[in-house]
């Protein structure tokens, strides 16, 4: 397995964690078990912070500009998956922003927010979950099969600069507060599953 492959995965797994503390906030929105009122706005707003700054501004990038050109010119197999996986990388930072507007609506008691809130959550849930499916069960394994160790070394050059802010060997002080919190909420093997029942 390459180096970019492996960081991939490991930035899969953490993409999930986060992924899973939203989840939870929608459960609990959705069965009573928490009010708009009581919602951990500031957590909220680091997992966002960590999404744009992480997912959105290294994660995604290096796949459009070093994974994806590098099988669009080694292959044509998967040119369709690759370019939907390109146009959701787009529509996924649009897609946050409006998450983060209905987020603050639902903290300043705006009607009818928490609603949106929880509709916008689902979809953006499913839609990260779908991508990564499709990045997990064709794209990696297509590269795997293609690219050879000349095609590789850009890759796992690029890759191996990501530096994860929360789940990285050094986190970053500003989310070391994101990790103890997320640490709690999430399942192993990342975190102790102190989530709500």
């Amino acid at each position: 397995m390459t180096k970019a492959i492996t960081i991939m995965k490991r930035e899969h797994l953490s993409l999930n964690t986060v992924l899973h503390v939203l989840n939870q906030l929608v459960l609990d929105l959705e069965s009573g078990r928490l009010r708009s009122d009581d919602v951990d706005y500031e957590l909220i707003e680091k997992i966002m912070h960590y999404i744009e700054e992480f997912l959105d501004t290294m994660h995604h990038p290096k796949e459009d500009n070093y994974l994806f050109p590098a099988l669009l010119k080694k292959t044509s197999e998967a040119n369709d998956v690759i370019l939907e996986l390109q146009e959701q990388h787009e529509k996924g930072v649009e897609h946050r922003k409006r998450l983060e507007v209905h987020i603050q609506a639902m903290k300043d008691k705006h009607p009818g927010q928490t609603e949106k809130v929880i509709d916008a959550l689902k979809d953006y849930l499913a839609a990260h979950r779908a991508h990564m499916k499709l990045e997990d069960t064709v794209v990696i394994p297509l590269a795997e099969r293609v690219l050879t160790e000349e095609d590789w070394a850009p890759i796992d050059a690029a890759f191996n600069e990501n530096k994860d802010p929360v789940f990285g060997d050094i986190p970053q002080n500003k989310f070391r507060k994101l990790l103890s919190d997320i640490t709690f909420l999430a399942p192993s093997p990342i975190g102790l599953g102190g989530g709500r029942k």
